[in-house]
């Protein structure tokens, strides 16, 4: 007689336990969840455009990855593997108002980019591409690398 019951007992505690037990969510969150994940634009980073290597005029070997239209770099020294420092280039600053009416005959090339590549706390710095590149990383001067 104890036998039934001792097997009874932890079936009924599981029938139990499974009670009331929801998996999906409910329907007014659900609609929500969707509205808020369409709402979201999903921007891309930039595409990796070209890469180098190049050797600095104290020796150092430079990984460099250039995104985009020359808007962004990333730097990684000594390794390839190691921690990159992303660059990226300056804002384009607004026109004033009544300047944009005399500047509207100006070509759309004088939008890219001036100046050189500049990290978000402004000690690493990348001007050029292709075979020659002039670079300042932080804690040393600027130099110039030449490509392999």
């Amino acid at each position: 007689m104890k036998t039934p019951l001792l097997i009874l007992a932890p079936l009924s505690m599981l029938a139990l336990a499974a009670c009331n037990q929801t998996e999906t969510p409910a329907a007014g969150e659900a609609d929500a969840a969707k509205t808020t994940a369409a709402a979201e634009e999903i921007e891309m980073p930039p595409a990796i455009t070209a890469s180098g290597t190049y050797r600095c005029a104290d020796n150092t070997i430079l990984y460099v990855d250039f995104l985009g239209a020359n808007e962004a770099a990333d730097i990684r020294v000594g390794d390839k593997a190691a921690t990159a420092v992303r660059v990226t280039a300056p804002a384009p600053e607004a026109p004033a108002a009544d300047a944009a009416a005399t500047d509207a005959a100006k070509p759309a090339a004088e939008a890219a980019p001036a100046g050189p590549l500049k990290s978000a706390d402004g000690e690493s710095t990348l001007s050029g591409a292709g075979k020659e590149i002039k670079v300042k990383l932080a804690g040393k001067g600027e130099q110039t690398c030449k490509g392999s």
